[in-house]
Order: structure tokens, then sequence, then C-alpha cells
């Protein structure tokens, strides 16, 4: 998964129509461009994204799971890209 991937996959789940996902993926999104800018550290970025996964891990609505699953995957893409271990 590359970066452009990434953000091309998070403009879809804001563009969703479904506002707590695409809340969360605005999130991601920023953070994301934050950490790349240098205006937030990889420390805080992995914080910021362990948080999304927490939150993530309490939806059990079976219409909201491929969201959810695009999100986690979402995650685990800029974490290997970032090089983040927590």
């Amino acid at each position: 998964m590359t970066l452009d991937d990434i953000n091309q996959q998070l403009a879809a789940i804001i563009n969703s129509g479904d506002p707590t996902f695409a809340q969360a993926a605005q999130y991601i999104a920023q953070a994301t461009q934050a950490a790349q800018s240098g205006q937030l550290s990889k420390d805080d970025l992995a914080q910021i994204l362990a948080d999304c996964q927490r939150q993530l891990s309490i939806i059990n609505d079976e219409s909201q799971l491929a969201y959810k699953n695009t999100l986690n995957t979402i995650i685990t893409g800029i974490i290997a890209i970032a090089g983040i271990v927590y």
C-alpha cells in the first residue's frame, strides 16, 4: 500500500456519507499530513493511530464493518510507511 493508495481510500471514506467514519478518516488524514510536514512526531502519530484503532474496535454494526476494515488497513499501511513500532 502506497501513500497515494492510503490518501485515495481516506478520501473515499471522507466522502462516503457515513459521519462516524468520515470524521475518523479526516482525523487520520490530518494526523498523517501533520506527521509528513514535521508538525507531529512519529510517537504522536503512533498514539493517534492506536487511539483510532481502539475506537474502531468497539464498532460491531454489520453495516459498518467494511469501513472499519478499510480504516484498519489504512492505519496498518501508515504504520508500515512511517516505520512506527508500538
